[in-house]
């Protein structure tokens, strides 16, 4: 289970990057960075609010980024790996306390014994909304400071 993010919406930026010969990749690369950690940073936040057990939260991994055939994606959150419902891997503990199970008897809460609390179901949606303005902005200045770095050389 990991969120990906991409970078859309800035080709005109881009290509005004690589006409001050700049290296478009590298720029994509170093905003993508600074949009994974808002986004793991807003993701821990919501899981935390929602009353996630604190342990959980502290062992998600950090996000990667990964290049493909010139695509770059920024990976956050757990992965699941391969189901064992005798020993569930931290993906897939976080996929039924964001979601849910089909045993669960009241919707949109889980009765977290260990906190004293309810755990408050769909904390991944809410993390992407609330990460999406933020990522948006921090793009688009992260593209313009390497814009400006370059036009000064």
């Amino acid at each position: 289970m990991s969120i990906k993010l991409k970078l859309e919406g800035f080709d005109d930026l881009l290509k005004e990057i690589e006409k001050a010969e700049g290296s478009i990749e590298a720029a994509t690369e170093s905003a993508m960075r600074l949009s994974a950690h808002i986004m793991q940073t807003e993701l821990k936040n919501q899981m935390a609010k929602s009353n996630v057990d604190k342990s959980l939260i502290a062992r998600m991994p950090p996000f990667e980024i990964e290049k493909d055939f010139g695509r770059i994606m920024a990976r956050v959150g757990y992965k699941k790996g391969g189901y064992d419902p005798d020993n569930l891997s931290d993906g897939y503990k976080v996929v039924f306390l964001n979601y849910g199970t089909p045993y669960r008897t009241e919707h949109g809460k889980i009765l977290d014994k260990s906190e004293g609390g309810r755990i408050k179901l769909g904390f991944i949606r809410r993390a992407k909304t609330a990460a999406k303005r933020k990522i948006k902005k921090q793009q688009e200045e992260a593209l313009n400071k390497i814009l400006a770095r370059l036009k000064a050389r």
